[in-house]
């Protein structure tokens, strides 16, 4: 969704769509905790949040209205957000999936053997209309109705060991957050970067930068 002189703004304990041509505010949300990073993700946009026990907070808020989609306690580290389906994988090592429009968990389920030797938290991708979540060191496919998992290899080309940045087939990316001294709350939004209408980080993020 791409969008002309708006952008997200991260401002003490409020995050605010700013409107860059009429210098207003569109609408306003006030977080309760700490905002460690926001991110854009088409039309829906993740606060993330924590509070001084390390509990984290990622808030789903629609990015034309400012209205709650969804509000849930997840450490994110890799997150694909495909038709009305949020998945993800966390810092428990387990790949889940949420309802966006009913708001419910659909599954979450504990990995084996993903994480590569290094630490680097692995990837989760939408390939072909399939889900993968892979690291250096394993590949797996997630079945999209349960979580129920495969090990399989990548399509021909395409080699886990060395792919350090991915685009998916319809994402604007596959969002990998960077970790934080607080209970690995931070995030940095997709490939450190704006790709397409996609981007943000702990000071704003989203459409076109105004103008």
């Amino acid at each position: 969704m791409k969008t002309k002189n708006k952008i997200i703004v991260c401002q003490h304990k409020e995050v605010f769509l700013y409107n860059t041509k009429l210098l207003r505010k569109e609408w306003t949300v006030v977080i309760k905790h700490k905002i460690s990073g926001i991110a854009r993700f088409d039309n829906l946009v993740l606060i993330s949040s924590y509070n001084w026990w390390g509990k984290v907070f990622s808030k789903f808020i629609n990015f034309s209205s400012g209205e709650e989609v969804l509000d849930i306690e997840e450490k994110f580290l890799s997150i694909l957000i495909h038709e009305d389906k949020l998945y993800f994988i966390n810092h428990d090592k387990e790949i889940g999936c949420y309802s966006i429009s009913s708001k419910t968990k659909i599954f979450k389920v504990a990995t084996t053997g993903l994480w590569s030797w290094d630490g680097t938290p692995p990837k989760i991708s939408l390939i072909n209309k399939s889900i993968y979540a892979f690291s250096k060191r394993k590949i797996i496919k997630v079945n999209k109705s349960n979580g129920r998992m495969r090990e399989t290899d990548l399509p021909i080309g395409l080699n886990n060991k060395y792919i350090s940045h991915i685009v998916d087939e319809f994402q604007i990316n596959t969002n990998t957050f960077s970790l934080s001294k607080f209970s690995d709350s931070g995030f940095i939004a997709g490939d450190s970067g704006a790709v397409g209408d996609a981007g943000g980080d702990s000071g704003g993020g989203g459409g076109d930068g105004g103008g």
